[in-house]
């Protein structure tokens, strides 16, 4: 582990951890993510970056591509994480930026509604419609279906409303960290309660309710864990041996391979959740190499 994720973790765990039993003030967790954007660098200045407002349906999302890149390069659909209830494309710019450039790829970055003013499906109608968006101009053979945590679910969700839609697959998924359990019933949601630097064993299920306003917990769109996988793309499946979620990645790994979809995952030791959307973290940018490495391997 490198001293940055040393550090990283020190202070997720004493400034960004709930305490057990906190209730969730999503006003203060926005304004605190929005404090921390203030020291967020510029793009750079060969990254070309495009917002797209709210219009026909669709929810705002934002483009990011290198300025030089060839026609026939892939395009990732990419769904933030945040419990369902905070962050945003602005949240995420480095991460698109870095991936981007790496994987020489257009990305799409989604801003879906976000509960609890707009409770399950809003999320997974918004992510459909990008993706049928997407279909207009882009072979699903060009495409890559990509998200952190709640966007991890989401981006699983996406796929699974396509094929019930009669749409063609994208060429592959990538997930760090996915959340697609929203019962929260892995058992590693209590023996790395403590080691986990992020999350408490109640703080999601918190978080789920105020994404699923009573829908049940394990609907397949809401739980993609709980969904027959036949027919979806190949997965890229990332995950820290020391987070509460470990164990929505390795069943959906599993899960995934009983369905005869190809799935790879990647676990690493002493890292936090989502990581890879740190980029500032060496452990970061080589995770965001095999992801460029995978999107690579798919294409065609």
């Amino acid at each position: 582990m490198s001293l940055s994720s040393f550090l990283t973790n020190i202070y997720l765990r004493y400034r960004f951890k709930p305490a057990p039993g906190a209730a969730i003030d999503v006003a203060k967790v926005r304004d605190k993510i929005n404090r921390m954007l203030r020291y967020q660098g510029r793009l750079p200045a060969d990254m070309v970056f495009t917002p797209v407002a709210a219009n026909d349906g669709l929810c705002a999302a934002a483009w990011f591509q290198p300025a030089q890149l060839a026609q026939s390069s892939m395009t990732i659909l990419y769904f933030h994480g945040g419990g369902y209830f905070f962050c945003s494309i602005d949240s995420h710019k480095p991460l698109c930026t870095y991936l981007s450039r790496v994987a020489q790829a257009k990305i799409c970055s989604v801003d879906y509604r976000l509960a609890p003013e707009h409770a399950y499906p809003a999320a997974v109608d918004d992510a459909l419609a990008w993706y049928q968006e997407l279909l207009k101009t882009t072979p699903a053979s060009k495409i890559i279906v990509a998200g952190d945590s709640a966007g991890g679910g989401l981006a699983m969700a996406c796929l699974l409303a396509a094929r019930k839609a009669g749409l063609p697959m994208p060429a592959a998924t990538i997930l760090f960290s996915p959340w697609v359990d929203l019962a929260c019933e892995g058992a590693s949601m209590q023996t790395l309660a403590h080691a986990d630097v992020m999350f408490t064993p109640d703080s999601l299920p918190k978080a789920a309710a105020m994404y699923l306003q009573g829908t049940p917990a394990k609907t397949a769109l809401a739980s993609p864990l709980y969904a027959d996988l036949q027919g979806l793309p190949p997965l890229q499946i990332f995950a820290s041996r020391h987070e509460v979620l470990l164990d929505d990645a390795t069943r959906l790994h599993q899960a995934a391979l009983d369905a005869g979809v190809s799935s790879t995952l990647i676990l690493e030791n002493n890292l936090p959740h989502v990581w890879p959307t740190m980029v500032n973290l060496p452990e970061a940018r080589t995770s965001l190499r095999q992801a460029a490495d995978f999107i690579r391997h798919n294409s065609r």
